[in-house]
């Protein structure tokens, strides 16, 4: 991965210019800013403190729109840093978009995995935190295969939260998924009905309880 990056810079040098100023990047750059800027700014900030876990940001540990603008500003000494993370993104859409056309063309449905828990160190749990219970954590229940449970260490969803603007997380992404797969595969589907949800500090799945998950399905 240090090897594709080091050789992705030294190109995105090259040509830089060329594409950030091409009508296609800024379509594609109108089309996602709003997730791209909050995503360039986390692998800025993770890059810059040497650790993901944004609680370790100092001031930047919490998120806000005032703070992204400043670090995404064209005036900031680290700009070519956060074009260079709007470039990559742009890039891989680029790839995926042709590779899924080709496949529609040959006949080919691609399905894309969507895995129903996100990271407690990310982009998201750093600029929706009330969307997470971010002192939970998400496994199964101890069973025939595994004596003591399983702890999977992302947060567990705050639907409750979810729910006051009908979603819009959930939507978003479902839509950017589209944009590139005919199908999807949910793992753990039955997560999104009923989660097995244990203390954020506890190691194994011992010491948890089912939380019920009904509204996503009434979407």
């Amino acid at each position: 991965m240090a090897a594709k990056l080091a050789i992705a810079k030294k190109i995105f040098e090259r040509e830089k210019n060329l594409i950030l100023s091409s009508s296609s990047f800024q379509k594609y750059f109108s089309e996602n800013e709003e997730w791209l800027k909050p995503y360039a700014a986390f692998c800025f900030l993770r890059d810059f403190f040497e650790i993901s876990d944004h609680s370790q940001w100092g001031r930047f540990s919490h998120y806000s729109r005032e703070k992204l603008e400043k670090l995404v500003s064209k005036d900031c000494l680290h700009h070519d840093i956060i074009l260079f993370h709007y470039y990559v993104q742009f890039h891989l859409h680029v790839q995926l978009s042709e590779a899924a056309e080709y496949a529609r063309m040959k006949g080919v449905i691609l399905k894309g995995d969507l895995p129903i828990g996100v990271d407690r160190n990310s982009v998201d749990t750093w600029v929706y935190p009330n969307l997470f219970r971010m002192n939970t954590s998400t496994g199964a229940p101890p069973d025939y295969f595994d004596k003591n449970g399983q702890n999977w260490g992302f947060p567990t969803y705050n639907w409750e939260e979810m729910s006051k603007d009908n979603y819009a997380w959930w939507r978003a992404r479902l839509t950017q998924m589209g944009k590139y797969f005919t199908a999807y595969r949910i793992d753990h589907i039955l997560g999104f009905f009923r989660i097995w949800e244990l203390p954020d500090h506890t190691m194994t799945g011992l010491i948890g309880k089912f939380r019920p998950s009904i509204p996503l399905s009434q979407v």
